[in-house]
């Protein structure tokens, strides 16, 4: 069958149990089909159409956006507010958790992007189901833009997804507070709530239109340039995980080089990836 016309019944994220597994199955040949090259624009609409088909009626943007990054929000001012509450001296090392933060939000967010929304495994099939055969093939790297608010829900991580890292990141936050001190568990929380809210603002920046005012920022456009090759279909699932600072794709070597031909490339540490 000629892949431009092979049939596609919907995601399988979202579907009735009933349909789940046969478009599972629909949703594996697709994202073959795309890591080789054969993904058509007219598949690519056929998916975006059943997709965006299948958003809830009552489906809010706006509230989406806002639950996504309220849950990183509250957490940030609950903290804040401790901190300021907190009568206990902040002495300069406790600021070092700000730095470890980073390098531990920034591993994680490449890990679980590599390992989990692009490796279908039980028990967060649904997280793959979401991102790699519908999320990537509706956005490629030439064809980023949402066409509408209503795509939010293409984009955006789901609240309960964000609430989880919280729920993860609170017994490290005591355990610091117990083995460092206090001020440096709630600056844990602090500064992991801004990795948070930095990450789903700057991943909807980049699936803005790029002659949109966000769009045109030089910063947006040089972090976009970055994740638009992780959608090329052929790197997707290899290449460019990092989504807000491309740290640990460079440290373990998963920038895609600029000649696109990534045969025999070095790390600078060794890793490989």
């Amino acid at each position: 069958m000629d892949m431009a016309t092979q049939p596609y019944a919907g995601p399988s994220y979202g579907a009735k149990v009933s349909e789940r597994d046969a478009r599972r199955t629909d949703e594996k040949d697709l994202v073959k089909d795309a890591t080789a090259g054969r993904l058509t624009e007219e598949r690519r609409e056929r998916v975006r159409q059943a997709s965006t088909a299948e958003i809830p009626w009552w489906y809010n943007p706006w509230g989406h956006l806002a639950s996504t990054t309220g849950v990183a929000i509250v957490t940030l001012v609950v903290s804040i507010w401790q901190l300021h509450a907190t009568h206990a001296p902040m002495k300069w090392t406790d600021f070092l958790v700000i730095p470890a933060v980073f390098l531990l939000a920034n591993f994680f967010e490449w890990r679980v992007h590599k390992h989990v929304l692009h490796r279908r495994r039980w028990p967060m099939q649904v997280i793959y189901d979401k991102h790699t055969p519908m999320h990537h093939m509706i956005y490629i790297e030439d064809d980023m833009a949402l066409r509408s608010t209503k795509e939010f829900r293409l984009v955006l991580m789901p609240a309960a997804g964000v609430l989880g890292v919280v729920i993860a990141a609170t017994p490290i936050a005591l355990g610091i507070g117990w083995l460092w001190s206090g001020m440096a568990g709630w600056l844990f929380l602090v500064s992991a709530s801004v990795y948070m809210v930095s990450y789903e603002l700057l991943h909807l920046a980049y699936h803005a239109p790029k002659d949109s005012f966000i769009g045109r920022r030089a910063i947006i456009a040089k972090l976009r340039a970055h994740h638009a090759k992780h959608h090329n279909p052929r790197y997707m699932q290899n290449w460019n995980f990092n989504v807000t600072i491309p740290l640990f794709d460079w440290m373990t070597g998963t920038i895609v080089p600029k000649d696109g031909n990534p045969k025999g490339k070095k790390t600078p540490f060794g890793i490989g990836r």
